[in-house]
């Protein structure tokens, strides 16, 4: 997930869903004053306060399904 976070081109934020915790681009769901801030080399993520206390790692199951889909040759 390192070099996925590292790849794009804006930092990105694990906000609360309906699905559960997703990773999106801050361009899709801006930063809060609350959310934890993790950096990644020189992007940063933003963990919603919501879902911090729960998350133990950011992974693949993160991704929005549109996203994956995007990556399937």
């Amino acid at each position: 997930m390192e070099e996925y976070i590292r790849s794009r081109s804006t930092d990105q934020r694990v906000a609360t869903t309906c699905e559960g915790p997703l990773l999106f681009s801050v361009r899709i769901s801006p930063p809060k004053l609350t959310d934890l801030v993790i950096e990644v080399g020189d992007k940063k993520v933003y963990v919603s306060a919501v879902q911090a206390p729960y998350i133990k790692a950011i992974s693949t199951r993160m991704l929005p399904r549109c996203a994956l889909e995007k990556r399937k040759p």
